[in-house]
């Protein structure tokens, strides 16, 4: 049910979701008042929703569509960028452009196209089929959530490609839950040197 509501905040413009599988979530309140903690659950399905959004960004642009404008409702209503700068190290990104805590830098990495971003040409147009997180552990401390692992990317010629992953979520007081960091690295490999 949360990852149904999460996916389909996350891609509500490339995705069809009928009124049945949209249920209210508990996020909300607590007796105290104030966002309700966050669960492993709750990282998971914000972590599956922004997989599928990738890979929903991936495909309108290999139909001709809107990329651009998916990914800026992607990148709205999955990051914080509306209330503060997001920590945003992308896998690909370096130089003068390694950390990107605005909108703008976030949204030329995934599309690119943007003079003042030279070397993005958007990961996210790559030919991406799907993607999946795979876990090593998470951290919860209230409105606060930790993941760290890897995410597997599969092109439509079925390559795959995995990258390190850590994502801080925080609970909005809308319920909702926001990307306050996302480092993505290449793994490592001691041969390559």
């Amino acid at each position: 049910m949360i990852t149904r509501i999460l996916t389909t905040r996350f891609v509500s413009a490339a995705l069809v979701v009928t009124a049945a599988a949209i249920a209210p979530t508990n996020g909300l309140a607590v007796e105290h008042g104030g966002p309700a903690p966050i669960t492993v659950a709750d990282l998971e399905a914000a972590q599956a929703g922004w997989c599928a959004a990738l890979v929903a960004i991936s495909k309108t642009h290999r139909e001709g569509g809107d990329a651009k404008a998916l990914a800026e409702t992607v990148i709205d209503a999955a990051y914080n960028y509306a209330q503060a700068p997001v920590l945003f190290k992308p896998t690909l990104a370096h130089g003068k452009q390694t950390f990107r805590t605005t909108r703008e830098g976030a949204l030329a990495y995934f599309v690119g196209g943007n003079p003042a971003f030279p070397g993005d040409s958007g990961f996210a147009l790559k030919p991406w089929a799907a993607a999946r997180p795979v876990n090593a552990a998470t951290y919860i401390e209230g409105n606060i959530g930790i993941t760290m692992g890897h995410v597997v990317f599969t092109d439509t010629s079925g390559n795959e490609t995995k990258v390190e992953k850590t994502w801080v979520f925080r609970r909005g007081e809308d319920g909702k839950l926001y990307i306050v960091l996302h480092k993505s690295t290449i793994p490592y490999s001691p041969s390559a040197k």
